[in-house]
Parts: C-alpha cells; structure tokens; sequence
C-alpha cells in the first residue's frame, strides 16, 4: 500500500463526503486506502458514509477524542507506506497525493520526514500552508494584534519552489509512516490545535526534514465564521501552553503568559466581553 489518507469526522458529514470524493477523483497512479475516523458524531455522518463508499474503512469512535488521538487510531491500522492525514474540508485541485508520493519516494528525500501541499481557498488565492516554530516574540500577544490590525502580516508568499519549513498546518500533512513508528505518533494531551507543531518539532529535533511541495495543490474550506471563535480560542489557548511547555524556555511561557493577560485586560475593560475572563482563567492555569 502505497499511502494512507485518513480523514477525522465530527458532525461534517457533507465535506467529508465531498472531500473523499476529491480524493477518489483526482488520485491517480497510486493504491491507496481511506480511513474515516467518526468522533461520535451521532448524526448520521457514519451511515451516510457507509451508503455513499463501500470502501472505505471507518473507525467509529464513542467519544469525541479530538483531532490527534482520533488519527492515532487510524494510524494504527495503516497500511500505507505513508500517511496523510487530510481535514474533512479539503478539496484536492490536481493529483496532489501522487505528487507528494513522488517526491517523498525518491531516494535522495530519504531524510525528509513530513511534507505538504500549497492550500488554497475557494476562490484559489493562496493561503497559510506551513508556518515557524512558536518563539518569544511570535507568541507574545502584541504579535496577535499586529496581525489582526494589520492582515498583510498574516499573508504568505506562496513559493515557487520546493523548500525547508518548521512545520506543516494540520489541513494537508504528509508522512513517512516509518518515522511516525519512530517517533511517535501525535500527542494526545492535544485536544485540538498544535499537535501537528509539536509533532514536526520532535521529528526535527531527531533531524529529519520537513518541506513543503507547492506543485501539490489542494483547496482548504477553513472555518470564516465567527461564531466559534470564542470556543476556539480556548482550545488555542489550552494548546499552546501545553507546546510552551514542552519545547519553550519558562521565559517565554511567562512572557506570553503575562502578554495575554494583559490584552485580555484591556479587552474586557473595553468591551465588557465575559469570554474575555474565561480566557484570563486560561491564561493563568496555564
């Protein structure tokens, strides 16, 4: 078997289907299976699934487990040389899987352990595909607001060729299985958010590389609405000092630490927001 592709379902049951179908259309050249992890969704999604692919290996999860303790399970029954570990709201746009494959089974990439693809939104312009390690400046909040202020800081340039990078965004992540049996597999104190960061983290630090291939191309539906931001925001939050504490210094735990609570400060002062204090509780377990 050549790759793995595993998708984690909770209550997604349309892009899930749309983003198997994706891949069954646009994968050439290649075996592959498909893995479906359903995070008790209780509704419908499996049955739905089930009725659309007979092929299709679902794993039917009784609790919501979150995103790397779900694909855990899946990479556990691969049988792929490789695996990627693909969102439900993704839509390949060209043979991206094969492409990755490719690169990946050269003899010379033999140290690389992770790859990618450029993301696109839906309208095709390019968005974040790979992003730097958390530092001490990149995690203070002032870094958060310059962005939020000023969005051109969030932009990235899309590359045109092959390159280096710390990590590779969740969406669309690439891997030697046999460095995963290595290495490990995704932490599961992560809830959601920053496992994919920690898990690159440790492969480089075993110093494998990482890279990203921007001839793959694949469309990525993230989430515009803000309706979750808040609910969102909390995982982050109980994500990132969970990473801080694993690879950064006390320094800079404390400095983001202190960062945020004052941001949050300032944010409840002025906007009389309650999820401001629910973030400050965060910020001080933390």
């Amino acid at each position: 078997m050549d790759v793995s592709i595993i998708f984690i379902n909770y209550k997604t049951k349309d892009l899930t289907i749309n983003a198997i179908k994706s891949v069954i259309e646009k994968t050439k050249e290649i075996e592959f299976e498909i893995f479906v992890v359903d995070n008790n969704s209780q509704d419908g999604s499996i049955e739905a699934i089930e009725k659309e692919f007979s092929n299709i290996n679902i794993i039917k999860n009784p609790v919501n487990a979150g995103f790397g303790a779900a694909n855990n399970l899946a990479i556990k029954q691969a049988n792929g040389k490789y695996i990627l570990c693909l969102n439900t709201d993704t839509l390949l746009i060209n043979n991206a899987i094969k492409i990755m494959y490719d690169f990946m089974n050269k003899e010379e990439n033999k140290n690389v352990a992770v790859c990618g693809s450029s993301l696109y939104d839906e309208n095709l312009n390019y968005v974040m595909s790979f992003a730097n390690f958390p530092n001490f400046f990149n995690t203070l909040s002032i870094s958060w607001l310059l962005k939020k202020i000023f969005p051109i800081l969030r932009n990235q340039k899309k590359p045109d060729n092959i390159k280096e990078v710390d990590f590779i965004t969740g969406a669309d992540i690439f891997f030697r299985k046999s460095i995963l049996d290595k290495i490990g597999v995704f932490d599961e104190k992560f809830f959601m958010y920053a496992e994919e960061v920690d898990l690159c983290k440790r492969i480089k630090k075993e110093g494998y590389s990482i890279k990203i291939i921007p001839q793959a191309k694949i469309i990525h539906l993230e989430e515009k609405s803000s309706k979750n931001f808040w609910k969102n925001s909390k995982m982050r939050v109980k994500s990132k000092y969970i990473y801080a504490r694993k690879h950064q210094s006390l320094l800079e735990v404390y400095s983001m630490k202190i960062s945020y609570l004052i941001m949050h400060a300032i944010g409840y002062l002025f906007g009389f927001n309650k999820e401001h204090i629910e973030l400050i509780k965060l910020h001080l377990e933390g």
